[in-house]
């Protein structure tokens, strides 16, 4: 059974990280910083189509593992997985300093600014259907 309100919900909280990740891109603001709201945004949108279709939400932040989950339900072809594990690294390994930190290029960053529009617009559309 859809759950409208709930997904909608979910695509909200989606849209403001977005909404903040492009406040601060142009602010010239640390792209680590940026990352994490970028992989919020992909994360709250995938869990919206969850959402939207009544399925109980897997406590993870795996993009990757959400991606699977939820293409039983809407189709990401125009969505890299490898884009997608670039993104979900930000959450792994821009979080906290350690061996694995960097700080992502503002070409990275860009580019995957889109990728996280692209989700809001498409998970929007699929909810409002």
């Amino acid at each position: 059974m859809h759950n409208r309100k709930y997904a909608i919900e979910w695509i909200d909280f989606a849209r403001r990280n977005l909404d903040t990740a492009k406040l601060l891109f142009q602010e010239n603001h640390y792209t680590d910083i940026i990352a994490i709201e970028i992989h919020q945004t992909i994360e709250k949108s995938f869990k919206a189509v969850l959402a939207y279709n009544g399925i109980k939400l897997p406590r993870t932040h795996n993009l990757t593992e959400l991606y699977k989950y939820c293409g039983e339900y809407f189709d990401f072809t125009d969505l890299d997985i490898d884009d997608l594990i670039e993104i979900n690294d930000y959450y792994e390994d821009e979080r906290y300093p350690g061996p694995k930190y960097s700080m992502p290029t503002k070409e990275e960053i860009s580019k995957n600014l889109e990728i996280a529009e692209y989700m809001v617009k498409s998970v929007s559309n699929y909810i409002k259907q």
